[in-house]
């Protein structure tokens, strides 16, 4: 059974590979009108020949690299090379992301020498003035279009916590001497911890750590500046905004779900009611879950809702921030107040590297992080 447990955990762990290429290689399909390969462009270049074999070589490449490593890691772990099977799987999973973004940027300059040569620029206004403009039409004409929900929702952690409290109240008389934290691919204990409530707690403050994660990713998304399309400013603000509910709803869910996942089955594990590579191996495939909703959902939305609404495209270009976007991947622009707003490369949102705020909230989530591993790591030596 335990053998069973640890291959399904590895079958599980294996479908990182595919999940993180599909989310790569459909990532310029599913941008905004007005992007390609984080280039500003007027919206009817989706259509430029040009742009379109950009498009179709880079999904092409990154769908075979996927399926090439995922076909050799199916292999090894048919072969039972789990070591190895494990080794793939962290490469795997950044091979796409690093080829992926190696043409992103290698695919950026041949669009800026496309956007030169069909003389694409923004009509009648600085670059600047155009991306204060985008800044100050956030929500025009969109007052009653969806929003992403409260953060308010977040205090449904606090039942989901408070129950493994009470699971851990009510098991840690029956809970063994010695615990098993650790197993090998093959499913065996190679490492036990002496029972303590400090040992007890420690999926309590799993949950904690997760809950506080969660809750600070659905903080970012209320701050973040929205995605509009100048050429639609009110379609688009309603298809922003249903993107954003969307994702709020699915990020509060799946967070509910993994951290009670996480946090109830380790402790039951704890106690003896679930061997640990039972809990492991529901924990991977949950998260493994999760991981391919979200890829499910950014394909039904697109980023910032480009896939809610067919709308009109624009043969002129509006905006254009690109100065602002480094690599097309950062951004820095010391003249926008926003310190997150969507991504420009890839789904979701990011951050405005030139606010000094947006440093002092990613150090202190560095050292939240780095205190909550030093707290685990003393709570179950």
């Amino acid at each position: 059974m335990e053998s069973a447990d640890m291959q399904l955990v590895m079958f599980a762990l294996i479908a990182t590979i595919p999940l993180v290429g599909a989310m790569m290689a459909i990532t310029p399909l599913l941008q905004p009108n007005g992007q390609a390969f984080s280039v500003s462009v007027p919206e009817v270049a989706q259509s430029d020949p040009g742009i379109r074999v950009l498009k179709h070589r880079f999904v092409t490449i990154i769908a075979a690299l996927t399926a090439i490593l995922t076909l050799v890691a199916v292999v090894f772990c048919l072969m039972g090379s789990m070591k190895a099977v494990m080794a793939l799987v962290v490469a795997g999973s950044l091979a796409p992301l690093v080829a992926g973004y190696g043409l992103i940027v290698r695919y950026r300059r041949r669009v800026q020498a496309i956007k030169r040569e069909r003389g694409w620029e923004a009509e009648g206004r600085t670059r600047q003035a155009e991306a204060q403009q985008r800044v100050a039409e956030i929500g025009e004409g969109a007052e009653d279009a969806p929003r992403a929900i409260s953060l308010a929702w977040n205090w449904l952690y606090a039942p989901v916590i408070l129950l493994t409290v009470g699971v851990a109240i009510a098991g840690y008389p029956v809970m063994p001497a010695q615990i098993p934290v650790h197993v090998d691919f093959s499913g065996a204990v190679t490492d036990v911890a002496a029972k303590s409530p400090a040992v007890a707690a420690f999926p309590i403050a799993l949950e904690l750590f997760l809950a506080g994660c969660f809750a600070f990713s659905h903080w970012t998304v209320l701050r973040s500046k929205k995605g509009t399309e100048p050429g639609n400013p009110a379609s688009s603000a309603w298809a922003y905004g249903m993107f954003a509910h969307a994702q709020t709803v699915f990020l509060l869910v799946g967070g509910l779900v993994i951290t009670a996942v996480c946090g109830l089955l380790i402790e039951l594990s704890m106690i003896g009611v679930l061997p640990i590579t039972g809990a492991v191996a529901a924990i991977v495939v949950v998260a493994m879950l999760i991981a391919a909703g979200d890829v499910i959902l950014n394909a039904v939305y697109g980023q910032s809702g480009s896939r809610v609404f067919r709308m009109q495209r624009s043969a002129a270009l509006l905006v254009d921030d690109d100065a602002y976007w480094k690599l097309g991947l950062f951004y820095y622009n010391p003249g926008d107040a926003s310190l997150f707003l969507p991504q420009r490369s890839g789904f979701g949102w990011t951050v405005n590297w030139a606010r000094p705020a947006v440093w002092a909230v990613m150090a202190g989530f560095v050292v939240a992080t780095a205190l909550f591993v030093v707290l685990c790591m003393a709570m179950v030596d």
